[in-house]
């Protein structure tokens, strides 16, 4: 009875010093894991709080944490590479772990942060490149140029657009040397001596990416807080360029669509009109006013050019604003 007593001793003072040192062992891989986070090393915490699993299978606090850096680890290797939404979802499960810690969940906002403006940046740079090739397709080499300038300009005090300084620079080179050895074409638009005295410059709107000519002593008004387009004008002559998202009047729309909600809005006799698979064109008068609307039509945006004028200065303006017409370039189109 006495051996049997003793032995249920040992017993219980060798399973209270394992589990000590267990204990023990656990709190300095936490510790050395907890230090790493200071210094960044996901990697390396993640290991460390791995291990403490290992020590005390289920700990809460070991398994949030080691979730977290391995996590971080992974958004920091996604980033790098640009793959931007693949580090947000990485980082969005750092931020949501329950029992993780507030530093890291605050880190992690941080850099979703940064990332989603990179993202967005880079995306308008793609929309923009995008938006001068198809200048390009259409032998606007002028316009083209002017926009590669610009986006040069633009790239030039971001670094974080850098890598795309290689491509701007050669299809700006490529443009310049298009433009000093091609002859210049003659123009198709009929002008008479009034309108070759005018001349023009170019708006051009990057959100809903579209462009229009117009006479240089026009007047500009402030553009709207949402960028969707501009009014540009004087005493007589108003021009008018917008654009919008398609598929708002309903789901699955077509060129039809608004071509026929058009003609229901207007009262008085058309003097003309032209539909095609891209666009159309409504010219008629009202109240002593000629308006003149061209229209295209995307899958996701859509264009809009309103001119109007009084009728009384028909002779005088018709030459501008068919130039104006010819010159307003869609994406859509």
């Amino acid at each position: 009875m006495k051996k049997t007593f003793i032995s249920a001793i040992v017993t219980l003072t060798s399973l209270f010093i394992l589990t000590s040192c267990s204990n023990n062992e656990y709190e300095k891989l936490m510790e050395k894991g907890l230090k790493s986070l200071g210094e960044k090393d996901y990697h390396q915490a993640a290991i460390y709080f791995e291990s403490a699993l290992h020590e005390k299978e289920g700990e809460k606090n070991a398994s949030s944490y080691f979730t977290q850096a391995n996590e971080m680890e992974t958004a920091i290797q996604a980033y790098k590479k640009k793959e931007f939404d693949e580090a947000i979802d990485s980082l969005d499960r750092v931020i949501d772990e329950k029992d993780g810690l507030q530093t890291l969940q605050t880190e992690a906002t941080t850099l979703k942060k940064q990332i989603l403006t990179e993202k967005e940046l880079i995306t308008s740079v793609e929309k923009k490149l995008i938006f001068i090739k198809e200048l390009l397709k259409k032998n606007n080499d002028s316009e083209a140029q002017e926009q590669l300038q610009l986006l040069q300009k633009e790239i030039n005090s971001n670094k974080l657009l850098a890598n795309y300084q290689s491509e701007v620079t050669k299809q700006l080179e490529q443009v310049q040397t298009d433009s000093n050895n091609s002859e210049e074409e003659p123009t198709k638009i009929e002008e008479n001596k009034e309108e070759q005295k005018i001349s023009y410059q170019t708006y051009t709107n990057g959100r809903f990416g579209f462009s229009v000519q117009h006479p240089s002593n026009f007047m500009i008004d402030p553009p709207p807080t949402n960028g969707d387009g501009a009014v540009i004008h004087n005493e007589e002559l108003e021009i008018t360029a917008f654009g919008s998202h398609t598929n708002v009047i309903s789901q699955n729309e077509t060129i039809d669509t608004y071509y026929k909600e058009d003609l229901q809005t207007i009262d008085t006799e058309i003097a003309y009109k032209k539909l095609t698979d891209k666009w159309y064109v409504l010219s008629y008068i009202e109240n002593g006013t000629i308006i003149y609307k061209k229209f295209f039509f995307g899958d996701e945006v859509s264009n809009t050019l309103i001119l109007t004028y009084p009728e009384s200065q028909k002779e005088k303006y018709d030459p501008v604003v068919t130039h104006i017409a010819k010159t307003f370039g869609s994406s859509a189109e």
